[in-house]
């Protein structure tokens, strides 16, 4: 067996070069694709999405179909109940989104609150809110004005924990 000739030899190490760099680029797009996976979970219109579907209808039509829950809004006396339900209600979520080591987000604020606190409730209450009126449960169940918001407050408390359960998880 004679020994390659340098021609082949040149041919052959221009092959293996061009098969490095190949393996080379693959091996830096999958350490890029795994850099971006890795990086945290900026608010965006997917989250909102997901926070409207599949947090606040999904959590509060089933509430908002019980006679009970009706009668618990008529009940609410003071409307400082409904008030401090709405705060615990924010307190908890804020705990939730804060403290919990539940998914990859980036810690993002406005006004020194979290951006998916603030978009979780208003789009929960908005949702609570409409799927009241749009249902006419306010019809129904004869709410005054203070029980239309007492009732939206319950609501949207299952609605809120449940739209940032399904963000966080995602």
């Amino acid at each position: 067996m004679s020994p390659p000739e340098p021609e082949q030899e040149v041919i052959e190490l221009e092959k293996l070069s061009q098969k490095i760099d190949g393996i080379s680029r693959q091996l830096q797009a999958i350490k890029e694709a795994d850099e971006k996976k890795n990086e945290p979970d900026t608010l965006g219109w997917d989250d909102i999405t997901q926070e409207i579907i599949g947090g606040a209808v999904t959590f509060a039509l089933p509430f908002l179909f019980t006679g009970e829950l009706w009668d618990v809004a008529k009940a609410i006396s003071p409307p400082e109940r409904a008030i401090v339900i709405f705060l615990l209600t924010l307190g908890i979520a804020y705990l939730f989104l804060v403290k919990s080591r539940l998914g990859n987000m980036k810690r993002e604020e406005l006004f020194h609150l979290p951006k998916r606190l603030i978009s979780v409730s208003v789009i929960s209450y908005t949702i609570s809110a409409l799927l009241i009126y749009l249902y006419d449960i306010n019809g129904v169940a004869h709410f005054t004005p203070v029980q239309y918001l007492n009732a939206t407050v319950i609501v949207s408390a299952f609605a809120v924990i449940g739209a940032i359960a399904v963000d966080m998880v995602k």
